[in-house]
């Protein structure tokens, strides 16, 4: 929608993937775009063991290709599972451990850097954390392009 859409100004992925005919070009959007990934999610393409269904999942995610060019950004959370941006893990403390999950400071961070990323898009605030932490971290990685 992002790409179609005029009344749309900016944009934040939480780890879905890009379906859809179009591919994010060469030199990325001309939008802003903030994409945040698990890094579980990113991996997960390693363990799968069906062939059909690796290929299926390498063919989605060489789709990220350019999404950090043209001035976006690509966080990479570090110890995250896909439903790590949902609300589950917080109904019990047994999926945090059983996934290995700090869901309490990964949420902080998906509230932080997307009000952030909105903030300077939509209200023309200054951007206070995405350019002062572009590169590996702890809790994870920013790129931009």
């Amino acid at each position: 929608m992002l790409m179609e859409d005029e009344r749309i100004k900016a944009a934040v992925n939480l780890d879905g993937i890009l379906y859809g005919k179009q591919r994010i070009p060469a030199g990325g959007l001309e939008k802003p775009f903030l994409m945040m990934s698990a890094d579980g999610s990113l991996n997960s393409v390693q363990l799968i063991e069906e062939p059909e269904l690796r290929q299926m999942m390498e063919e989605l995610i060489a789709r990220y290709e350019h999404v950090d060019e043209g001035g976006n950004y690509w966080m990479k959370l570090n110890h995250m599972t896909h439903m790590g941006f949902t609300d589950l893990y917080l109904l019990s403390p047994l999926f945090e451990e059983m996934e290995g999950v700090d869901v309490r400071q990964a949420h902080r961070l998906i509230n932080a850097y997307s009000l952030d990323f909105f903030n300077h898009y939509l209200k023309h605030q200054p951007l206070q954390l995405l350019e002062q932490n572009i590169g590996e971290h702890p809790d994870f990685t920013l790129q931009k392009g």
